[in-house]
């Protein structure tokens, strides 16, 4: 069987006497407010979650296709377009910055292959292009309102700390 560890020092690290100095390889580090934090870096906590929404989003812009088609919604273009507007925003929200063109051309050709065209094919005609700008500009606004957010929220820890 395969050792799925790292294994054990032989000898205990030699125990460091109370009066002597700490070395500066040894001195508790303090935690800081990363740069990159408050310009859109995410906490441990919510990264999962952003990392997730690509995948996610993917998915609910399937479903939403699905209902489109079934409830026969899909032949008024404003509208399915509205719906992936607003989709759009939220999983660009969601989503890592760098990540938002993806949601973006996901969105995109869910909605050009099965709503414009409904044969799963792709075109670069005009209502395809407006279709694109319109989704691109909902990418912008829900990664815009989620880098205000997280500066916000950095902000707000900054001051909570400073006291």
């Amino acid at each position: 069987m395969a050792a799925l560890h790292h294994p054990v020092p032989a000898h205990p690290p030699p125990a460091r006497h109370p009066a002597a100095p700490r070395s500066p390889r040894t001195a508790p580090r303090r935690p800081r407010l990363l740069a990159g934090r408050a310009l859109g870096g995410a906490p441990p906590a919510d990264a999962l979650g952003r990392d997730l929404a690509l995948p996610v989003g993917a998915a609910a812009t399937a479903v939403v296709v699905t209902a489109l088609l079934v409830t026969g919604q899909a032949a008024h273009l404003a509208f399915s377009l509205t719906a992936f507007a607003l989709l759009t925003v939220a999983v660009a929200a969601a989503a890592r910055t760098r990540v938002v063109p993806a949601v973006v051309l996901v969105s995109w050709a869910f909605f050009d292959g099965f709503v414009v065209h409904q044969r799963a094919e792709l075109a670069w005609q005009q209502t395809d292009r407006t279709s694109l700008w319109v989704l691109a500009g909902a990418g912008l606004v829900g990664a815009g309102c989620a880098a205000v957010t997280r500066a916000a929220r950095a902000v707000k820890a900054a001051r909570e700390g400073s006291d």
